[in-house]
């Protein structure tokens, strides 16, 4: 059976909340912060991890390896992804906080 070639990336910010629910930014231009804003108190002390495009959530650690290997990001960005790192690097705009 042939492996599948495609290239692993990372889609997008994620937030995991204590009790293990996963919260998926709707894109690249969503902040970390902005998730737990809309998801309110429960997404309080929510860890920061990210989608991959095999639609695995990591953490930050493993996105800056996964978003180096693709190209998505510069070197430079370091041993931990920021939601800020991708869209800085594909030069997407933030989008406005939800309300």
């Amino acid at each position: 059976m042939a492996k599948n070639k495609t290239k692993l990336s990372v889609l997008v910010p994620a937030i995991k909340e204590k009790d293990g629910k996963v919260i998926v930014a709707p894109s690249k231009a969503w902040s970390h912060e902005q998730l737990k804003k809309r998801e309110g108190k429960a997404a309080k002390h929510a860890k920061h991890d990210f989608e991959l495009s095999n639609l695995k959530i990591v953490n930050r650690k493993e996105a800056a390896k996964v978003a180096e290997k693709a190209k998505e990001v510069p070197k430079s960005v370091g041993k931990r992804l920021h939601s800020h790192d991708l869209r800085n690097a594909a030069g997407i705009k933030k989008v406005k906080s939800p309300k």
